[in-house]
């Protein structure tokens, strides 16, 4: 049987070539662009016609172009990456942070590449220096550990260096790195205050507090309005890590002490559902005997039996704020700013 004739992959004649023989020349051509329109619209300007754009598009998919990521960052000195740096990416908070920060950047064209600290801030400096190598757009911190003072400069100096630094959820505007937060002390004060109108005077607070910038906000809100009503315990704080085993057993040990209280403030939903379960297992009834207030509003808690009480989190405006201050472009020099995003107490059942 004859040998048949080897067949060449054909751009001109409308068969897609392998992605990885596909060059922007060849999208360029199949699309009637030049070849910096096309590196304008694969980079995401918003300077180029809807026209040329879609044609361009079209001719990328036809012919199964892959840009190369890391040649594209060699040429404009960068890429169009993220690193969310995260602080636990266990805890349900974070996890609800990053897909819509994901989603929103997808739309924007830029990569979202997640590390996480795993509550170890040492590991910082390490994260950031890949960064640098990585030649990344930006860097976001999701990290409620207080951070290092140098690291929390070299932040900053990143930024210096042309790269977009922004903090989520700590404040790091002393540092020179623009912060969004979310309202924390303000927030619990609330919350106390509500249980002290519903005739509350043993309330506890159990949650993170040493070593975390965010669970030391949380805790200190509860305070104020207890020391206000002059009612504060201090045997009545126990500092418990954010996760249902942590809720758990310092409930059973509270009991075990004879430690009484009628209310208990949690620093996390995943810390109340744990002290709920504690407290049915002693049978004691959330809320006739002892109420409780988680934070965070992760999807379980309107489903728990009683449903719980907790104050809420707002992560797709978090992550749409996020998106909008890199799409002001802030690599340039400026002012660090904060942003606050508000808290409701939502009222259930618990």
């Amino acid at each position: 049987m004859p040998e048949l004739p080897a067949v060449e992959p054909s751009i001109a004649k409308g068969r897609s070539a392998r992605s990885d023989a596909v060059t922007a020349a060849d999208v360029a051509r199949r699309a009637g662009v030049s070849l910096a329109t096309v590196s304008r619209v694969l980079n995401g300007s918003t300077r180029v016609d809807a026209q040329l754009c879609a044609r361009v598009h079209d001719a990328v998919r036809e012919l199964g172009f892959q840009p190369n990521i890391m040649a594209q960052a060699l040429r404009r000195g960068n890429s169009n990456v993220v690193a969310l740096i995260v602080g636990d990416v266990a805890q349900q908070h974070f996890s609800q942070l990053t897909v819509p920060l994901q989603a929103e950047f997808e739309a924007m064209r830029i990569e979202l590449m997640l590390f996480n600290l795993g509550h170890v801030t040492d590991r910082l400096p390490d994260f950031l220096s890949r960064a640098v190598g990585m030649r990344m757009r930006g860097v976001v911190v999701a990290v409620s550990d207080a951070l290092p003072a140098p690291s929390s400069r070299r932040l900053a100096e990143l930024e210096s260096q042309g790269m977009q630094v922004l903090s989520i959820g700590q404040d790091l505007t002393e540092f020179g790195v623009s912060s969004i937060v979310h309202e924390e002390r303000a927030a619990t004060r609330r919350a106390a205050e509500h249980l002290l109108s519903r005739g509350h005077r043993r309330i506890a607070y159990l949650g993170r507090i040493r070593g975390s910038a965010v669970g030391s906000a949380r805790f200190h809100g509860t305070r104020d309005a207890l020391v206000a009503a002059g009612v504060f315990d201090q045997d009545l704080v126990w500092d418990r890590a954010y996760r249902y085993e942590a809720g758990y057993g310092g409930i059973v040990d509270a009991l075990e002490r004879g430690l009484h209280f009628s209310a208990v403030q949690c620093g996390s939903d995943e810390i109340a559902m744990g002290v709920m379960a504690a407290l049915r297992d002693r049978g004691l009834r959330v809320p006739q005997d002892i109420s409780v207030v988680g934070f965070g509003n992760i999807p379980l808690a309107a489903y728990l039996r009683p449903a719980l009480t907790t104050l809420g989190t707002h992560s797709d405006e978090a992550a749409r704020r996020v998106c909008d201050w890199f799409r002001a472009d802030n690599a340039a020099p400026h002012a660090a700013t904060l942003l606050e995003i508000p808290r409701e107490l939502i009222l259930r059942e618990s």
